[in-house]
């Protein structure tokens, strides 16, 4: 770490933002573990969010990559700018909310996908990944930190009590899988939950093909909006604004409209998306 907590605090006189969800990370060898598991290389270009004080940047500055830091507290900003600047001029650090950085832009300029680590605040951490998925041609891959509650959604499997709306759109364009826990001991300020360390592999336009994330996401949105619900009564009225009768659309798609949505896999609602949105997708067909 670049600087402890304590000694932050005691040197500035500055208090945790609690409104950011600001835990910091203090275990050396966990932050080299996160860093290690992104299998990062000189020649990736990665984008930390929530530096903080440096637990993950201090490892990923040996690496030798084109290094992107986001930060939204103006003061740990400030921090990090004086601290990384002395041993690595070209890091570009951002001072600003990571739901507004530019992803997409980034990429087109660097001419390739991007590589995203961090330890990601708790309040964002849904709302990030959704960003994320928007942007996904612009991500190879993705080690994050999230409360473990927030990580069991977004590797659930279809079925389980975790599984809802995330598992869905994120097992579209990504393969997701759970690396290992961490304890609320390993943070100060300490919280009060236990945090799980996820990576996520993205594969281009993955399952969803030419589908549009933003309709992929109304449609699956819906479906679980009552997900205790059979298919047949959860999108009635969403094929209906489409112009279909849902029992047609789920027959087209070969899915039972007695299934409740948590039973369907990624791949069963982009068969339904493809013919709600009568694309010639080839996954129909498969």
């Amino acid at each position: 770490m670049l600087i402890s907590p304590n000694q932050y605090y005691r040197m500035t006189g500055i208090k945790s933002q609690k409104p950011l969800g600001q835990h910091f990370l203090t275990q050396p060898c966990t932050a080299l573990r996160i860093v290690e598991s992104a299998q990062i290389r000189d020649s990736d270009v990665v984008v930390e969010v929530g530096p903080g004080l440096g637990a993950l940047t201090q490892f990923l500055l040996p690496k030798g990559c084109a290094l992107h830091l986001v930060e939204l507290d103006g003061n740990l900003a400030s921090f990090l700018r004086e601290a990384v600047s002395r041993r690595s001029p070209a890091v570009q650090i951002h001072e600003m909310n990571v739901l507004d950085f530019d992803f997409r832009t980034l990429a087109r300029s660097v001419g390739q996908s991007l590589v995203v680590v961090g330890n990601l605040p708790y309040n964002i951490s849904s709302p990030l990944i959704f960003s994320l998925l928007e942007a996904h041609p612009a991500f190879s891959r993705a080690v994050f930190m999230v409360q473990k509650e927030v990580g069991l959604r977004l590797a659930a499997d279809p079925g389980t009590g975790e599984y809802g709306v995330l598992s869905v759109l994120l097992g579209m364009y990504a393969q997701t899988k759970i690396l290992f826990g961490v304890g609320p001991g390993q943070f100060f300020p300490r919280p009060k939950v236990d945090s799980l360390v996820v990576r996520m592999d993205f594969s281009g336009e993955g399952l969803a093909g030419e589908l549009p994330f933003s309709f992929l996401r109304i449609l699956v949105s819906t479906a679980f909006q009552q997900r205790r619900k059979t298919l047949r009564n959860s999108l009635k009225d969403f094929s209906l604004r489409r112009g279909a009768k849902v029992e047609e659309v789920l027959s087209l798609a070969q899915i039972d409209p007695g299934r409740r949505p948590e039973t369907l896999s990624p791949l069963d609602f982009v068969r339904l998306g493809a013919v709600l949105k009568g694309s010639r997708n080839p996954v129909v067909a498969g």
